[in-house]
């Protein structure tokens, strides 16, 4: 969760642990690829807000209401509109961004961009300007923005992402990074590692040329300048922190919490650039005995994941980030009809057949992001709950179960609404488990 906004739904790829995948059998090719030597991670980061300074680093993100923030035009000088999201007049989606001639994206007046703010393009830098609308969790990215003397921001490319969708950008269509992923959701950040828990992937580079000119899913999109060779990486490729390298007791809360999520949800190579940099944002709340700690691993302790024990499964959808569910794994599909301002939603929910049988609690819960405030329907209606303390909709004994959540509701007014189902055999069992999912989003 970010400002409210779930940051894509529990199924898609970034939010799945992938640490029970096989190794891929050009593991080692890959590391040797990337260097004979030993190579250590480099956290791509800084420990300062303030844009002027020379040790500004990182990629920042900024956090806007769209109903009150100005959308601004951004003019494509050169670059890839055509393989670009925008938004028309009225902040619906365009894409491609050549279907409009006053392209506009939410951009604060003060935004926070990587390498500070800048007209002068002669300043070597990505420039990310990264954008969540938390009215609608629709995550807004911007590449190589300067500032244009006369109005506005001058882009290469843009792109937009719906944080309650597991649709990823049509094949072969860059983003704001070359793999056509979203940065924002794959970046460290201080405040999330401070909790000591990271619950999805993170995003790493390697030299350009040391990456194969190809791309595996989930990636749409690849770099022209390395070659063909399978000793190469594909962009995409996934790695993840072996299960062998022990994470020091003595390292700080930060640390563990980075490296645990390399070994549980791995880092994806997302773009050309230095060798084993992972990217996160520049916050004054990174440790300096937190980057130390990191930057002591080397990349011979991580090892390739062969992603093809998910996209042979069932049900894999090659446009979606969506992982179906393996065999006997549970199931929640929802049932949606009507408009917004006439809803009816269902939901069946299909316990994994490890739960099967078992007494336990079916669960819907409601998130509005505009008050921060969360509701369990019980048998008794809508209910206020404080934070993640869900009531039960009901009692069961686990197998599979039709549930009506919404007859004929206007929810039009209810703007970034989020509904979720889900069961466990207790409430813990089903957060830690996550064994739940969006069923719809306004």
């Amino acid at each position: 969760m970010l400002a409210g906004c779930q940051i894509f739904p529990a199924n898609h790829i970034f939010n799945t642990r992938i640490d029970g995948l096989p190794v891929d059998p050009n593991s080692a090719a890959y590391l040797q690829t990337i260097s004979t030597g030993t190579r250590y991670l480099h956290m791509d980061l800084g420990q300062t807000e303030d844009m002027t300074s020379a040790s500004y680093w990182g990629i920042p993100y900024n956090l806007v209401a769209g109903s009150k923030t100005p959308w601004q035009r951004v003019n494509y000088a050169g670059g890839w509109p055509d393989e670009s999201d925008c938004a028309a007049t009225d902040h619906s989606v365009v894409s491609p961004c050549t279907n409009t001639s006053a392209p506009l994206m939410p951009i604060p007046t003060a935004p926070l961009v990587e390498g500070g703010i800048s007209g002068d393009q002669s300043n070597y830098g990505d420039h990310h300007l990264l954008v969540l609308d938390t009215d609608s969790c629709r995550l807004w990215e911007n590449y190589h923005a300067y500032t244009d003397p006369s109005s506005g921001w001058d882009v290469l490319s843009t792109a937009e992402f719906d944080m309650h969708s597991t649709a990823l950008r049509p094949a072969g269509w860059t983003s704001t990074d070359a793999a056509g992923f979203p940065v924002m959701p794959l970046l460290m950040k201080a405040d999330e590692a401070s909790t000591g828990q990271i619950n999805h992937a993170l995003r790493f580079t390697i030299q350009s040329s040391k990456i194969r000119n190809t791309y595996i899913w989930p990636a749409r999109h690849l770099t022209s300048n390395g070659d063909g060779s399978t000793s190469k990486p594909p962009m995409g490729q996934l790695f993840r922190l072996k299960a062998s390298y022990v994470i020091p007791a003595s390292f700080p809360t930060q640390a563990r919490a980075i490296l645990t999520a390399m070994k549980q949800y791995g880092m994806y190579i997302a773009d050309g650039g230095s060798d084993m940099y992972v990217q996160g944002d520049p916050n004054t709340n990174w440790g300096s005995d937190t980057i130390s700690a990191v930057q002591t691993v080397p990349h011979t302790a991580f090892e390739a994941v062969d992603i093809t024990a998910i996209t042979n499964r069932p049900g894999f959808d090659p446009n979606s980030a969506a992982v179906p569910p393996m065999a006997g794994a549970f199931a929640i599909t929802p049932t949606v009809a009507g408009s917004a301002s006439n809803l009816t939603l269902g939901a069946t929910i299909t316990a994994a057949s490890a739960d099967a049988g078992k007494s336990g609690q079916l669960y819907v819960a409601a998130l509005l992001p505009s008050t921060g405030q969360v509701y369990s329907l019980t048998s008794t209606g809508w209910l206020a709950v404080s934070g993640l303390s869900l009531l039960p909709y009901a009692s069961v004994t686990l197998g599979t179960h039709t549930i009506s959540i919404a007859n004929q509701l206007n929810v039009s007014g209810l703007t970034g609404l989020q509904v979720y189902a889900g069961y466990g055999l207790n409430l813990s069992d089903m957060l830690s488990g996550a064994k739940y999912a969006e069923l719809y989003g306004l």
